[in-house]
Parts: C-alpha cells; sequence; structure tokens
C-alpha cells in the first residue's frame, strides 16, 4: 500500500491548492440534465410518457475539471472551443459564474457546443433515474483556425500557471499542436502537466502525470488480458515509453496503483464505501487534485491520495460534483488510512 501521509501534511499541501493557478486545455462540454416525473404509458409505443418539469446544466469534461479546481479555492483558466450557440453561452455563464477566467475559451462558427443530455424521470416524491442519455459532440481538425487561436490563447496563459491539465475526449483539440507547445512550454518552465486522456494517451510524450482509468489504459494501449498483472506491467510499459514521471491508475472499487518513473508500484485503497451514488466525473476531479497536488509540492503517491480523498466526496453525490477543501478534510478524518481492497 502507498504511504499514509500524517494529518498535518495532508492540510498543509491542500492549504497551498489556493495560492495556485491551473491552466485547462482540452474538449468543453455541458452536461444537461431533462428532470421529469413518469405519470403513464404512451399511446404511441410501449415506452412511459415523462412530463418535463426542468432542465439542469453542469459543466463536464475539461469544463468539470475546471470547476473542480475553483471549487478548492484555487484560480483556473479554460482553453478551448466551444460553439457560438446557446449551450456554449450557457457553460461560459457557469464557469464566469464558479469564478474561473474563460477569456481563453474560443467560439467556433463551425461547430455546436458538446453537450450530453441525460433523461432523469420517476414518479413524483421518488428517486428520479437515468433513463435515457443523448450525446452531441463535435469534431474539428487539429489544423482549423479555431483550434490555433486555442494554442495561440493557451500560450499567453502558461506563464502565470503553476501546473497544466489537458482534458482529453477525443474531439479535436487535444492531442496534437496544443498539447504538443504546451508540454514543451510547461518542460521549459519546470512546472508539471497532467494528462487525462481515455483515448490517445501514447501522444502526450514528455508529459507529467496521466490519470487514466484502468479500462480507459487497456483501451488507449488495445491490450486484451486484463488481469492485476497485465496491468502491472503495462503500466511500466507506458511510463517508459511515453517518458512520464508517473501514472496514476484509478480502479475504481479496487482503489488506485501509482507507477512512477522507474516503474516502481504503489497501491491506494478506497475511502469510503464501494456504494457509491454517481461515478460522473469522477476522473475530472481526479485529474484536478492530482495537478493541484503536484503543483504545491506533493510527490507522486502523495497527489494519488489527495485525490482519493477528493473522489471520495465526489462519487457520492449525483451528476458532475465538486468537492470543498472542508468536505476532503472531513473525509481524510473520517477514515485516516485508505482500505485495503485485496487486489493485491
Amino acid at each position: 500500500m502507498g504511504v499514509n501521509m500524517d494529518r498535518e501534511r495532508f492540510i498543509e499541501l491542500l492549504g497551498r491548492f489556493s495560492s495556485k493557478r491551473v491552466l485547462v486545455v482540452g474538449d468543453f462540454i455541458l452536461d444537461e440534465y431533462l428532470v421529469g416525473d413518469t405519470k403513464r404509458v404512451s399511446r404511441e409505443a410501449p415506452v412511459v410518457v415523462i412530463d418535463y418539469m426542468e432542465s439542469v446544466y453542469h459543466p463536464g469534461g475539461a469544463a468539470n475539471a475546471v470547476q473542480n479546481v475553483t471549487a478548492v479555492g484555487a484560480a483556473a483558466e479554460a482553453c478551448g472551443v466551444i460553439g457560438a450557440d446557446h449551450y456554449g453561452a450557457v457553460l461560459k455563464g457557469i464557469l464566469d459564474h464558479r469564478g474561473a477566467d474563460t477569456s481563453g475559451l474560443v467560439e467556433a462558427s463551425e461547430i455546436t457546443t458538446a453537450v450530453k443530455t441525460r433523461i432523469l424521470a420517476g414518479e413524483l416524491h421518488a428517486q428520479r433515474q437515468q433513463v435515457a442519455r443523448i450525446d452531441r459532440s463535435y469534431r474539428i481538425w487539429r489544423s482549423s483556425a479555431p483550434v490555433e487561436e486555442v494554442r495561440r490563447r493557451a500560450v499567453e496563459k502558461i506563464d502565470r500557471a503553476d501546473v497544466v491539465l489537458i482534458s482529453d475526449y477525443a474531439m479535436g483539440v487535444v492531442p496534437g499542436p496544443v498539447s504538443e507547445t504546451l508540454i514543451a512550454a510547461a518542460r521549459k518552465r519546470g512546472i508539471p502537466v497532467v494528462v487525462d486522456s481515455r483515448f490517445d494517451l501514447p501522444a502526450y510524450e514528455g508529459a507529467t502525470v496521466a490519470t487514466p482509468n484502468e479500462v480507459e489504459l487497456f483501451d488507449a494501449m488495445n491490450v486484451k488480458k486484463r488481469d492485476k498483472a497485465d496491468l502491472i506491467a503495462l503500466a511500466r510499459r507506458v511510463v517508459k515509453e511515453t517518458r512520464l514521471a508517473g501514472l496514476v491508475i484509478t480502479r475504481g472499487s479496487r482503489g488506485m496503483l501509482v507507477c512512477d518513473a522507474g516503474g516502481r508500484i504503489e497501491r491506494i485503497g478506497i475511502v469510503g464505501t464501494s456504494d457509491v451514488t454517481d461515478v460522473t466525473g469522477a476522473g475530472d476531479s481526479v485529474a484536478a487534485v492530482v495537478a493541484l497536488s503536484l503543483a504545491s509540492g506533493a510527490v507522486l503517491v502523495e497527489a494519488a491520495e489527495m485525490a482519493t480523498y477528493a473522489a471520495s466526496v465526489v462519487v457520492m453525490k449525483r451528476g458532475t460534483a465538486t468537492m470543498s477543501p472542508e468536505e476532503i478534510v472531513f473525509a481524510r478524518d473520517k477514515q485516516p488510512v485508505p482500505l485495503e481492497t485485496g487486489d493485491r
């Protein structure tokens, strides 16, 4: 198991977050929740009719990483592409309200804003369940004018940043010229680059740390066998081939596996219960806290431990949630040592 931090060190690192600025670059998504009541079955088809009540919006993708950064008191710079449309205005407005700097968001007429629409329904006064999801995504060329403008704005902003967080949802902004330029600039400045990519991890050679989940890592590297030994071997291979300083691999109810540049493995158990409420956006929370922890002087396993406690708060909330410093401290005080999962 990973070396457990004492409370003083934990609080010290968390306290440094408020003085840090994170440059978040990547794919910005709006999560839309359509909420309604189910009262009858349709005469047209064997489906329930949902009486619409309200629409609720939350930031998703890179935008969720941004709101997680601001939720713990740090400053966030948002750089990416949104559509010149209603949903883009909604997303930008939410991030502005969260206190983020959105001057790096480029409005592009070529695309529509990426939206994930979840329909939540149930009987009146009952717990509403997700019954369907509709995704509207864009694909934009890496050489397009909006992406080049993102690169230009990000380069301008990196001089003020303490860490760069790249959020890749395969929409075209990253990887490519934007991420390559930022990784080179960050290395020159001596600040960390954290990558959250579920599709193309090898494209981020020279970054500091990547934070994939276990399934994403196997898929990204086209590895079919998926037992514990395969995961460790794959982590060591990825670190070596991409020149990463480390990997923080989230494994759901089996905790985290951390691999450093030398191939050394640490395991971090779980915090709280494995009966989670909603894992939506938990990966964005992990990436944000790992980035802030590294910027605050944490070593890799400390950053992973900080993220474990943060994620334990987020997964007990519905939707793309955030966590406050007070909630993270409460989680740590309630369970000072993550539980071993028995998955050695």
